[in-house]
């Protein structure tokens, strides 16, 4: 399986002394991510939860172009939360995690694993891996500012 990994600082850089967040708050952050997606990542226009797990959630999220995908939503506290796509030809699992960096700042990271066909849409489209990567590492700063704001 081919996976895709993207991590960025959990803080504001362009701030004088950059505005942190402790992993409490990031955790909380990320299940309120989990059950309202759009107000944090600009690829998603809705999203229906539909069952609700003591360890997560199970819902159904709208794209911008319109495709449904159901996906159970499996929180891993308090720092992993597990993503795994139902009905997506090319996204089999998604993780968000919270790390840190080299000087132990809070760090973001968000890994993507395509189902065999996404795979293979990747080998014979050009443009598939490169629009996947660029939606995806597009939606992380937006994240990370979302958890930050409080949104």
């Amino acid at each position: 399986m081919t996976t895709l990994s993207w991590t960025v600082p959990m803080y504001l850089p362009e701030t004088p002394s950059g505005i942190q967040v402790n992993n409490e708050e990031l955790w909380h952050a990320m299940v309120h991510k989990a059950q309202d997606p759009a107000k944090y990542v600009p690829y998603i226009t809705g999203c229906e939860v539909l069952e609700e797990y003591e360890d997560g959630l199970l819902r159904e999220i709208t794209y911008a172009d319109g495709r449904k995908v159901s996906e159970r939503v499996v929180y891993e506290p308090p720092t992993r939360m597990t993503f795994q796509a139902h009905n997506d030809p090319d996204i089999a699992e998604i993780v968000n995690e919270i790390g840190t960096d080299g000087d132990g700042r809070p760090t973001f990271t968000l890994r993507l694993t395509l189902t065999g066909d996404g795979q293979l849409k990747g080998q014979k489209d050009p443009e598939f891996l490169p629009h996947l990567s660029k939606t995806f590492a597009g939606s992380l700063l937006p994240i990370v500012h979302g958890a930050i704001n409080g949104t």
